[in-house]
């Protein structure tokens, strides 16, 4: 009799096992196809942001870029540029089409993103350089802000937020 209720526990047991980790897997997937999903969204928010705030510094759209900035850009990362005297979303003070003809923005994780460009020179003495920016993108409303910009490449965790 102990033999049976054993030998019936231990069915149980195995039957009902996968259908919860199953359930844990699907929601795991689940989970991971949204991230993915609304990081592309952020990753193509940041592309289009680069582009346009880039091409209005380089042909000089009145002051289009600040219009930009303002409804893009938190305050911190507007009061940085401030303070440094240089445009943080750059690392530079200035820009060029060359900039813009490399840039490339690839996702760290959910939040951060890696924009990338390259600053060439006419001169010997100046070498080209690459130029990379970490910009954090947060949601807002139906749209992002980006809510931070760095040089320095933050310490990425799994879920940072």
């Amino acid at each position: 009799m102990r033999k049976t209720y054993l030998a019936l526990s231990l069915a149980i047991c195995l039957t009902s096992a996968p259908l919860s980790s199953y359930a844990q897997y699907s929601k795991a997937k689940a989970t991971v196809a949204k991230e993915s999903e609304t990081q592309k969204e952020k990753q193509m928010f940041t592309l289009g942001f680069y582009k346009t705030y880039m091409n209005s510094l380089i042909y000089q759209l009145s002051d289009l870029y600040m219009v930009i900035a303002k409804k893009f850009v938190s305050e911190n990362v507007l009061k940085k540029s401030e303070q440094t005297d240089a445009d943080v979303l750059l690392d530079a003070q200035d820009c060029v089409e060359e900039n813009l003809r490399t840039l490339k923005v690839v996702p760290l994780n959910n939040d951060w993103l890696r924009v990338s460009f390259l600053w060439t020179s006419n001169y010997k003495k100046v070498p080209t350089k690459h130029t990379v920016v970490y910009v954090k993108v947060k949601e807002q409303g139906n749209s992002f802000i980006i809510e931070d910009a760095t040089t320095v490449k933050p310490k990425l965790t799994k879920n940072n937020s």
